[in-house]
């Protein structure tokens, strides 16, 4: 009858430990974007840097819904950037070291922590040709963000005319004899 309570003492420890071996045993997924619910093109740039030893899961908030529009995992210390759809969004970040899967992140307790932007950010085309997104810094002290503009500009320039050569009646369209449709180039680069 003694050895009941220490076995009962030993069964609580190693389920203790089955379950803890259960939740480090998920995989964390890929670093990238998770989900896009928004169904518009994700064209915008957003860039996030952090300090190693924590991953995070970043949530975009619309702020005139209060839906979730987008999601991706970080990894702490990583480059990071993604494209993301038009609009004036709320930055959620949910951060900690144990993956527990999409629906728990980091699971409860000290080593989670959850925090939004003071300010939602806005991508949005300016101008003609410029994408206008931004750069979050989370490297800072406590969760103080440091928030830059990232800008990617682009220009559209028509190559110069092919010369074009008749096509003969009867030929197919390969060769010499094919008339190729003009083409334009699109460039695009970092402009601030």
């Amino acid at each position: 009858m003694r050895a009941l309570p220490i076995i009962v003492a030993l069964m609580l420890c190693v389920g203790g430990v089955a379950t803890d071996a259960r939740a480090a045993d998920v995989a964390s997924p890929p670093a990238g974007l998770m989900w896009n619910k928004t169904g518009l093109p994700a064209v915008f740039p957003l860039q996030v840097k952090t300090l190693p030893g924590r991953d995070h899961v970043l949530t975009l908030l619309d702020v005139k819904t209060g839906e979730e529009a987008l999601a991706a995992y970080i990894r702490g210390g990583a480059f990071f950037r993604v494209l993301v759809p038009p609009g004036v969004y709320r930055l959620r970040f949910v951060s900690g070291k144990h993956w527990q899967g999409e629906e728990a992140l980091f699971g409860q307790g000290a080593d989670t922590e959850v925090f939004e932007l003071r300010h939602p950010l806005e991508f949005e085309t300016r101008g003609l040709g410029i994408k206008s997104g931004h750069i979050v810094d989370l490297r800072g002290r406590g969760t103080e963000a440091r928030i830059t503009d990232q800008r990617i500009c682009q220009a559209f320039r028509p190559d110069f005319p092919r010369a074009k050569v008749p096509v003969r009646e009867g030929s197919r369209a390969v060769g010499p004899d094919f008339q190729a449709p003009q083409r334009g180039n699109l460039r695009a680069r970092y402009c601030g």
